[in-house]
């Protein structure tokens, strides 16, 4: 990669955070539209290393392919070419940086807890980038899954085997994760209250999958997506209640 990376983030709509004192990555990085998680992890895996698992939580599985598979920079080419893609190539509707950070080897395999399958998702287990690369994607539910999957892993569970084989680990968060669509109206969106968002992120017996997921964790990114959480306001209450929870409870550091 070259050396244009400053010392501090300079990445528009890009907040970075400073974590200390708890447990899990040093460094969170928070933005509204998800597709900047591609040049956010860009910047948190720095110039050189092996690629990361991504342990992803969402509503959705943003594993879209992206349209123009040959014109996502290598991660050699540079945050800002990185960022620029991710700003003006990528899908606005932000499902396909996931695919897009694989193809740029920032990204080796996926963890994707998530319900809904948007049109056009990869749907198979391994996805092979143009340049022959396999990226293991292991989806599952509900955290309540990928847990029990990693304590008391069934015959076909990848769980564990994706988490041991990693070297580092991103850890990514959809503030959409934590809503459900209305029942009475697919297009309303109702955010969690806190009390459901405590149980989905950190059920009974959760701890040692938690734990070996932070002791890699070099990263958190958070997208905000107001638009997929009701609203600017509503999305703003939603984010003081995962924050209390995603910072307090679970990485043990005080929330921003």
């Amino acid at each position: 990669m070259e050396d244009d990376s400053p010392s501090h983030l300079r990445l528009a709509g890009v907040i970075r955070l400073g974590l200390g004192g708890g447990r899990g990555p040093a460094d969170a990085y928070v933005f509204d539209p998800h597709r900047l998680a591609l040049p956010s992890w860009a910047f948190a895996l720095g110039a050189s290393g092996p690629p990361a698992l991504l342990v992803t939580l969402d509503r959705h599985l943003d594993t879209v392919v992206p349209q123009r598979l040959e014109a996502v920079p290598d991660r050699s080419a540079g945050l800002k070419a990185l960022d620029e893609h991710a700003r003006w190539a990528l899908d606005v509707r932000n499902y396909d940086h996931i695919l897009a950070a694989m193809e740029a080897g920032l990204v080796g395999d996926a963890l994707l807890v998530a319900r809904a399958r948007p049109r056009g998702a990869f749907a198979g287990d391994t996805y092979v980038d143009t340049r022959g690369r396999p990226h293991r994607l292991v989806v599952v539910s509900t955290v309540d899954r990928a847990a029990e999957a990693w304590s008391h892993p069934a015959p076909g569970d990848a769980v564990r085997d994706v988490l041991d084989a990693a070297p580092r680990v991103l850890l990514d968060v959809d503030l959409d994760c934590f809503t459900s669509l209305s029942d009475a109206d697919p297009t309303t969106v109702l955010p969690w209250p806190r009390s459901i968002i405590r149980e989905f992120l950190l059920p009974e017996g959760s701890e040692p999958f938690w734990d070996a997921v932070l002791r890699k964790t070099v990263a958190l990114t958070l997208a905000r997506e107001p638009h997929h959480c009701g609203g600017l306001l509503a999305s703003g209450e939603l984010f003081r209640d995962v924050a209390e929870v995603l910072f307090r409870e679970l990485l043990r550091t005080e929330p921003p």
